[in-house]
């Protein structure tokens, strides 16, 4: 409890200052003088090696929810707009989840991504429409949902016992009608809502001539509540704070935010009521505040669910790591760091199929509700992070892994190198192991995988120097499946 409480005291490292630190340190001769290559290599060296790390875990996680991706065409050449939304998600983290929302909804980068950004009013007359884009995804990935829930996040059920949608077709229609007026911040006495200039920093500002002022029904009144209307007229700065207070303080916004964030910190198949608890902090942290999302991340990382070893050897329990998040780890246990005090990793998406915002679409690498053929299918379990394993990457992971882990000890410029000194200090080979099941493992290497990686260090030549063993050690503890599953 303190070790989570100092840690969320600490600020936030900034991506962007990192991008451009690293831009500067090491330029580039080509047409940009700052690329994704400056903000992939910040976005390692900051996760590894800033003191922030739970901001920067719950970053990553929230990085996977609201997502951006330098994969589409506008965003390609931005990767200093990237890196400072990357700081909002940081700087959101232990803020307030309606804060989080608008910071979001007003972010240039999102405003580009999901074409809210010079979204304008529908003209009947020329046949054109509000942009529909982020109206849907602020809905069906952001906040509620695609049908209504309990706070358990279990579905409601009609009288049919069929699910009851959020939201249908006239919905979208109309909250994108909600979106519509927004464009790129300007000081200019008479800014352009079509032509001025990119600001990729500040939060988008309100063109009032081309936002929709009609009456607008935001949420369809069901079983379960009343309709929520805009009323006509009133502008879009109150029609955006409306429609973010109707989409925060819905009921399904607790518990299908709090399902995602503890599948992305803990484990692929939380059961209902580890769901409830941390929802039910979500509508109140204990003080009558709404959206605490300190009191959230706490109640996630802290439930009985998190901690317990009663729960390890539940069949849905845990969840297989990220790659990208394995990787990582094993960067951080052992002080990983190359002579240039840089990590030049530029293209982890083809090694580890994942790099920091570069997801392949708005639904992220993987799918909350994925569930992979086989044991955990015919178990009716999910296993998101199974989507991106492939045929392909099950052997390109390991071998990355293995890659960073066989690193030569010489001193180069471009090289990451891992400190094993925890290592090859060990008095002997069990001592070794046990200090990675617990670095890598949270103490859950099974007896029969350490007896088994035992044998294989005791086989080693008798020539083999201490790093070789740590080495060999490193690998073999990575490659279990204990190595490879958070639990």
């Amino acid at each position: 409890m303190v070790l989570i409480a100092n840690q969320m005291a600490l600020p936030a490292t900034s991506h962007l200052a990192a991008t451009r630190e690293d831009a500067i340190a090491f330029p580039n001769t080509g047409q940009y003088p700052i690329t994704q290559n400056n903000r992939q290599a910040a976005w390692w060296k900051t996760v590894v090696t800033a003191p922030d790390e739970l901001r920067q875990r719950v970053a990553f996680a929230l990085s996977e929810i609201f997502v951006v991706s330098d994969v589409a065409s506008s965003l390609a050449q931005q990767p200093e707009a990237l890196a400072n939304y990357y700081d909002t998600l940081a700087n959101d983290a232990f803020g307030n989840y309606r804060q989080l929302l608008q910071d979001v909804t007003l972010s240039p980068v999102m405003g580009n991504y999901l074409n809210m950004l010079r979204n304008a009013a529908a003209i009947p007359s020329k046949g054109t429409s509000a942009d529909e884009n982020y109206a849907r995804e602020i809905m069906q990935l952001f906040s509620i949902g695609l049908n209504y829930l309990n706070p358990d996040n279990s579905l409601q059920l009609d009288t049919n016992g069929q699910p009851i949608p959020t939201y249908n077709n006239n919905t979208i229609i109309q909250t994108a009608n909600v979106f519509t007026g927004w464009s790129y911040h300007s000081t200019l006495a008479s800014p352009s809502f079509t032509g001025g200039a990119a600001d990729w920093y500040n939060p988008m500002q309100l063109f009032s001539t081309y936002h929709d002022n009609t009456v607008k029904t935001i949420i369809a009144e069901t079983a379960t509540g009343p309709a929520v209307v805009i009323p006509a007229n009133q502008g879009g700065a109150a029609d955006l704070k409306m429609e973010l207070d109707a989409l925060f303080n819905h009921q399904n916004t607790a518990p299908f935010i709090c399902r995602e964030l503890i599948q992305r910190l803990v484990t692929s198949n939380p059961s209902p009521g580890y769901i409830y608890r941390v929802a039910q902090v979500f509508a109140n942290d204990g003080t009558g505040t709404r959206g605490n999302l300190a009191a959230v991340v706490k109640a996630i990382l802290l439930d009985y669910e998190a901690r317990s070893p009663a729960v390890i050897n539940d069949a849905g329990y845990g969840m297989l790591k990220e790659p990208l998040l394995r990787q990582t780890q094993i960067f951080r246990a052992f002080s990983a760091n190359s002579e240039q005090n840089r990590f030049p990793i530029y293209s982890a998406d083809q090694t580890l199929g994942q790099a920091a915002l570069r997801s392949p679409t708005v639904f992220n690498f993987f799918l909350p509700n994925f569930v992979p053929p086989g044991m955990l299918a015919a178990a009716g379990l999910y296993g998101p992070e199974f989507q991106i394993t492939t045929a392909s990457t099950a052997i390109v992971v390991p071998n990355t892994l293995y890659s960073s882990i066989y690193t030569s000890t010489t001193p180069s410029p471009s090289t990451i190198v891992l400190n094993l000194a925890p290592l090859t200090s060990a008095p002997d080979n069990p001592t070794m192991v046990s200090t990675l099941n617990l670095l890598l493992c949270g103490g859950n290497l099974s007896t029969a995988a350490s007896q088994r990686i035992l044998a294989a260090l005791s086989a080693l030549p008798t020539t083999a120097k201490p790093l070789d063993r740590a080495q060999a050690a490193l690998e073999l503890v990575t490659s279990t499946q204990a190595g490879a599953v958070q639990q």
